[in-house]
C-alpha cells in the first residue's frame, strides 16, 4: 500500500510533458556516454607507460575504438529501452523498435497502452477516448493521473450526428476555442471536459476520437496524428474481425455482409489537377483503394478475389486496409512493394482460391498499370485494348479516356485534360 502511494506521489511530481521527458532522456543518455568515454580515456592513459612516445595519441585512439565498438551500441540500446519503457514505444525514432511496436498495435494495445500515451503526449492529466463498436455506438474509456477505466453506462452511448460531422471536418484536431460559434458542439466539449479533441478517421469514416484537458503544441499534435491514423485502422480491423468471427459462428453471411457494407466502399478518389476519375458501381467480389507512397505519387489497387462469397468483401477490405496503412507509414515505394504486400497478406489468410489485381500509378498525363488476371480488360473507345497482362504498361491519355472493365462491367474510368495556365 505504501509502495503504491509512493508511486502515485512520484507520478504527481514528475513532469507530464512528453517533450520534456524526451529531452531529459536524451540528456541523461548522452551525459552517460560522455562520462564513460572520459573515464575510459583516463583509465587507458594510466595504463600506458609515461616513457612511451605518442602516449596521449595512443590513449585517444584506443578510447575512440572502445566508444564506437562498445559504448555506442550499449547507449543506443539503453536509450531505446528507456523511451519504450517510460515514454511511448509507438513514437520511438528507432526504425526496428517502431516496426515491432506497430506489429503489436492491436485493439487491446490501443486501450491499455496507446490511449494513456496519447494523453501524456499532450501534457494532460486526464482524457477520454471514444471507440466505435460493431453496432454503430461508441464505447468510452477514461484516463486520469495513471488511473484508467472503461465507462459503463446503463445503455450504449450514441454520438450525435452533428458532432460526428464536426469532427470529420476537423481531421487535424479541434480546440474548444473553435466551437464558441457552435453552441451544441461547445456543449459536447463541456460534457467531455475537453479543451482539445483529435478524431480517428479512416476512409472518410469516424472510428473514434480522443478528448484531452490540455491543448497540445505542434510537436505533440504531429505525434497524435500518427497514432490517431493507426488507431482508426486498428478499430476498423477489429470491427471487421468481429463480423468475420460471427459469420463463422452463426453462418449468417448475408446478414453480416450488410452490417459492414458501409466499411467496404471504394476508397476516396483523389482530386488531381487535370484528371477526372469516375468509379462505377462495384460488386462484392472487387474493391478499390487509392493511396500515396513514400515519394508522394498516387497509386490505386483494384482487387478481385474471383469467388462471390458474401464475406469476400470483408477479406478484401482487410487486405486493402493493410496496404493503405503501410502507405500511410511511408513504407511502400512502388509496384513491387505493393504487389509483394498483397501476396503476403493473402498467404497469411491461407487463401487457396485464385485472385486478380490491377496496380496503377497516376502520372502527370499518363497512367502506369500492371495487370494480373484475365477478367480485367483496359480499353479506349470501347474496342482498343491498351494494356497487356504481366507487363508494366504506360498509357498516354492524349488519345482519350480509358475504362477498366471486369467481366465486361466498367469499374473505373480515367480522363485527362491539360490544365489551362492562367
Amino acid at each position: 500500500m505504501n509502495s503504491n502511494k509512493f508511486k502515485s506521489s512520484l507520478k504527481y511530481f514528475l513532469p507530464s510533458s512528453y517533450q520534456l521527458k524526451l529531452s531529459v532522456t536524451n540528456i541523461f543518455t548522452r551525459t552517460l556516454f560522455i562520462l564513460l568515454v572520459y573515464l575510459s580515456y583516463f583509465l587507458i592513459l594510466s595504463q600506458i607507460p609515461e616513457q612511451m612516445s605518442y602516449r596521449l595519441e595512443l590513449a585517444l585512439l584506443l578510447t575512440s575504438a572502445f566508444a564506437l565498438i562498445l559504448y555506442l551500441p550499449i547507449i543506443e540500446r539503453l536509450t531505446r529501452y528507456i523511451r519504450t519503457r517510460f515514454l511511448s514505444e509507438y513514437l520511438t525514432e528507432d526504425a526496428e523498435s517502431y516496426r515491432q511496436a506497430i506489429k503489436r498495435f492491436n485493439f487491446d494495445a490501443l486501450i491499455k497502452n496507446v490511449f494513456p500515451d496519447m494523453v501524456k503526449i499532450t501534457g494532460s492529466h486526464s482524457g477520454t477516448m471514444a471507440v466505435l463498436t460493431h453496432n454503430g455506438t461508441f464505447a468510452f474509456h477514461s484516463y486520469f493521473r495513471g488511473r484508467q477505466k472503461k465507462l459503463s453506462p446503463t445503455k450504449d452511448i450514441t454520438v450525435k450526428t452533428s458532432f460526428q460531422s464536426f469532427l470529420l471536418s476537423k481531421r487535424n484536431g479541434a480546440s474548444v476555442a473553435e466551437t464558441y460559434s457552435h453552441e451544441n458542439i461547445n456543449n459536447d466539449f463541456m460534457e467531455l471536459h475537453a479543451n482539445y479533441i483529435y478524431p480517428f478517421i479512416f476512409r472518410e469514416k469516424l472510428f473514434g476520437f480522443i478528448a484531452v484537458s490540455n491543448i497540445p503544441n505542434i510537436d505533440a499534435t504531429h505525434s497524435l496524428s500518427l497514432l490517431a491514423g493507426q488507431s482508426a485502422l486498428t478499430i476498423h480491423n477489429h470491427i471487421l474481425s468481429y463480423h468475420i468471427s460471427e459469420n463463422k459462428k452463426y453462418q449468417k453471411e448475408a446478414a453480416y455482409a450488410v452490417r459492414v457494407q458501409n466499411l467496404l466502399e471504394t476508397g476516396t478518389i483523389p482530386n488531381l489537377m487535370g484528371w477526372e476519375i469516375t468509379a462505377f458501381k462495384r460488386t462484392n467480389r472487387n474493391l478499390i483503394e487509392f493511396f500515396q507512397v513514400e515519394d508522394g505519387s498516387w497509386f490505386f489497387v483494384i482487387l478481385n478475389a474471383g469467388k462471390s462469397y458474401q464475406h469476400i468483401g470483408i477479406i478484401l477490405s482487410y487486405i486493402l486496409g493493410v496496404v493503405y496503412s503501410q502507405s500511410k507509414l511511408r513504407i511502400l515505394k512502388g509496384f513491387s512493394d505493393i504487389k509483394s504486400l498483397i501476396q503476403t497478406t493473402f498467404q497469411k489468410l491461407d487463401w487457396k482460391e485464385n485472385y486478380e489485381l490491377i496496380i496503377g500509378k497516376i502520372g502527370y498525363s499518363e497512367l502506369y498499370i500492371v495487370q494480373e488476371g484475365k477478367q480485367f480488360r483496359i480499353t479506349r473507345n470501347s474496342e482498343e485494348v491498351v494494356a497487356s497482362m504481366g507487363w508494366k504498361n504506360m498509357i498516354n491519355m492524349d488519345k482519350g479516356p480509358i475504362i477498366i472493365q471486369q467481366r465486361g462491367e466498367a469499374v473505373l474510368k480515367f480522363s485527362f485534360e491539360e490544365p489551362e495556365i492562367k
